[in-house]
């Protein structure tokens, strides 16, 4: 009798970690989280945010950790500024870019902003429940992406579809997890954010 109560006590116990387990949405519901997403988080606009970015490699004895904040205008610009530890800024203007790779980043960018965010042409497309969240993983389908990651996870709001970070798997094994806060969309930004530091 007591290995039994202590097996039902065992399994009471464990009852709230077993209604934490993500779990994988289908159909409608599947398809509400999607077009959640994807209205929330519509890149044909304007964009500024503050972000906490923290890369994993085994290369590295910690984890190293940075914050900024980024402006995007759509179709072409990009301003990504790190305030910490060392200050730096990255900027991409689609009108005087002449850079190649750049050029190749700004097409990726302006695909996914036509496409969405969360896309089965370029994805296998998993999405999950979990406590307060909802999870989607993208495997990349298309072969430029999947050189450079084996998965990207996003993490948003189910109230809103906002999201909250994004997680990337690179196919090297490090893991680069971005945290986004203070998001305004669609309001005007001064184009001297997008001339050459």
């Amino acid at each position: 009798m007591k290995k039994i109560l202590l097996f039902v006590t065992f399994l009471l116990g464990c009852l709230p970690l077993m209604a934490q387990a993500p779990v994988c949405l289908e159909g409608a519901e599947r398809g509400k989280a999607m077009a959640s997403i994807l209205k929330a988080n519509d890149i044909r606009t304007s964009l500024q945010f503050r972000f906490v970015m923290t890369r994993h490699s085994a290369l590295l004895t910690e984890a190293l950790k940075s914050r900024g904040k980024a402006y995007y205008i759509y179709p072409d610009k990009v301003r990504w500024e790190v305030e910490q530890p060392r200050p730096s800024v990255f900027v991409l203007n689609g009108a005087t870019t002449t850079d190649r790779r750049q050029q190749t980043l700004l097409r990726n960018v302006s695909k996914i902003a036509e496409k969405g965010l969360v896309n089965e042409a370029d994805f296998t497309v998993k999405v999950y429940q979990t406590p307060g969240q909802w999870q989607v993983d993208l495997v990349p389908l298309r072969r430029d992406l999947g050189q450079l990651f084996s998965l990207i996870t996003l993490l948003a709001d189910p109230a809103t579809g906002a999201l909250r970070s994004i997680v990337l798997t690179e196919t090297s094994g490090d893991i680069t997890s971005l945290e986004l806060n203070s998001l305004v969309k669609g309001q005007p930004l001064d184009e001297a954010l997008f001339c050459q530091p």
